[in-house]
């Protein structure tokens, strides 16, 4: 993924005004009965779905920008640190 700068950690703002990329954990699950996959983000606020890897991937990157300006902080390069689980658990 290369060097970024991790979004929480002490000056990521400044570090994205100068245009340095943050990073964004995302976690990504397979629900097997509905047969998507959905991303989330605590950090952000982050929730979508979709049918394949590939389509929420797309899905995330471009909520990405958006969500990160609902937060003030308009981020010019920001990239996903796209993780997939297979531990789910439904309360």
């Amino acid at each position: 993924m290369g060097a970024y700068w991790r979004l929480g950690f002490p000056g990521w703002r400044l570090a994205a005004n100068f245009g340095c990329p943050i990073g964004v954990k995302v976690d990504v699950f397979h629900d097997k009965e509905a047969g998507v996959y959905f991303a989330v983000s605590d950090h952000i606020g982050l929730a979508v779905e979709a049918e394949s890897l590939d389509f929420l991937a797309k899905e995330i990157h471009s909520a990405l920008p958006e969500l990160l300006t609902l937060m003030h902080s308009p981020v010019r390069r920001a990239k996903a640190d796209i993780r997939l689980r297979e531990d789910l658990a439904f309360a």
